[in-house]
């Protein structure tokens, strides 16, 4: 969007052209129409010079070829079928060692002391509570993925060695559970009070986590892949909710349209969609982190982009 091709002739008497920078008067041209909505859509690779040639075997979909800036998400995450976000089911890994059995009850302890500090667990469940619960959790669950991938980052900095594949998966991981987040505020905003108590957890639970990731990776994935577990567990009961008469409405609200895009569901999609689709992203994490949590730092992650 900024940039201008300029001709010139060079001392050999060819002609040549650049790429020159936008003026001040270009960017503030541009940054104008881009919030007004005028926008350009993101070109194709294929169109832009500094981009390999692909071959017919990488050619991108249609659906890919133009992004909106605004709605678009560019980190890769899996997008389920209807035949995977069912057949999710409640599993766990039991705990192997003395790394295995601190990260489970830990996590153990945290889920016991969060339900009865919330209120969850006492008196019935309702909207509220369920609202609470997940916009709560969703921000502590954003935190691990960032934490490890920039501790992995620097360290791949510091010591001038490769990652192994495991930065972009962490990455993934904190972005999804991100967007669970801001799914879940298109339904209810949180209170002052709340967000007071969602920023001494995240300031509290940022610092913990980077401590015990340069202490002990193997931990901190066991202890997310155990957290991912008690989240399938959190995520299978709303979904029941639904079905019964807690959340019974939820069958007929239409799901936000950042789910809708996020996630490429229908148009017609509702909340119990958007919970399917949420909890096969914990499900998926719980395996990853599991994963990861088996593998010494320096394996190559079994992971792909988006996979």
């Amino acid at each position: 969007m900024l940039r201008q091709i300029c001709s010139f002739t060079s001392q050999k008497g060819v002609a040549a052209s650049v790429r020159c920078l936008g003026t001040k008067a270009d960017i503030d041209r541009n940054v104008s129409d881009f919030r007004q909505g005028k926008y350009d859509k993101v070109p194709n690779p294929e169109h832009l010079e500094h981009f390999r040639k692909r071959t017919h075997q990488d050619t991108i979909s249609d659906s890919q070829k133009e992004i909106n800036p605004k709605d678009g998400y560019n980190l890769p995450h899996p997008i389920w079928k209807d035949v995977e976000v069912n057949s999710v089911t409640i599993t766990h890994k039991e705990p192997v060692g003395f790394v295995d059995n601190l990260a489970y009850y830990n996590v153990q302890l945290l889920r016991k002391s969060f339900d009865i500090f919330s209120g969850f667990s006492v008196g019935k469940r309702s909207e509220k509570k369920w609202i609470q619960r997940i916009v709560f959790l969703e921000t502590v669950a954003g935190v691990p993925g960032m934490v490890a991938a920039m501790v992995r980052h620097l360290n791949s900095l510091r010591r001038m060695k490769r990652d192994y594949g495991w930065i972009h998966t962490l990455l993934e991981e904190a972005e999804n559970e991100r967007m669970h987040l801001m799914t879940a505020l298109q339904i209810k905003q949180p209170s002052w009070f709340f967000r007071m108590c969602v920023l001494l957890a995240q300031g509290s639970f940022v610092s913990m986590f980077s401590v015990s990731y340069l202490m002990s990776p193997r931990f901190c994935h066991r202890f997310v892949g155990y957290l991912e577990e008690e989240a399938v567990k959190t995520y299978t009961k709303c979904l029941e909710d639904i079905d019964g008469s807690v959340l019974k409405h939820w069958n007929t609200t239409a799901a936000p349209d950042i789910a809708i895009n996020y996630w490429k569901l229908s148009e017609n999609a509702n909340m119990r969609d958007v919970i399917l689709a949420i909890r096969a992203d914990e499900a998926h994490h719980r395996t990853v982190n599991h994963t990861l949590g088996s593998l010494k730092t320096d394996e190559t992650n079994p992971y792909m982009p988006g996979k």
